[in-house]
């Protein structure tokens, strides 16, 4: 079975520049905060990044150390079993509760069970799903 709960995200943008990923993620280390799910990605220059983690506060003014442009978002993080099907489930219900996911990044398994973070149309309507 899954279980749902409403997150807040920060939205991260700086510069694309090689070894970006790496200085983000030491920067959120060295203010002593641990990233419990991240995407990252550049486009048309821009490292854009979306993390969820223990302490947005201090994630994000190690990100201004870093000159970014941060944001905190609404979303919907998801543990389900880390089996097949999972995530099938997950999505074929928020469907039919006719609500439209934005996008969704995933973390790593652990102990049987994954997190999928979902960006949605109504965040609060798809936590209260499961």
């Amino acid at each position: 079975m899954a279980r749902a709960h409403v997150a807040k995200q920060l939205v991260a943008k700086i510069p694309a520049r090689v070894g970006l990923l790496a200085d983000v993620a030491e920067a959120i280390r060295q203010a002593g905060v641990n990233i419990t799910a991240v995407s990252a990605y550049e486009r048309d220059g821009v490292g854009k990044f979306l993390l969820v983690t223990s302490d947005n506060a201090k994630a994000t003014a190690a990100l201004g150390r870093l000159n970014a442009e941060v944001a905190e978002k609404t979303v919907v993080a998801i543990e389900m079993l880390d089996e097949p099907g999972a995530l099938e489930g997950v999505a074929r219900t928020i469907a039919e509760a006719d609500v439209n996911i934005e996008y969704s990044y995933g973390t790593a398994a652990s102990g049987g069970k994954s997190t999928i973070v979902f960006k949605t149309a109504d965040d609060a309507k798809v936590a209260g799903l499961f």
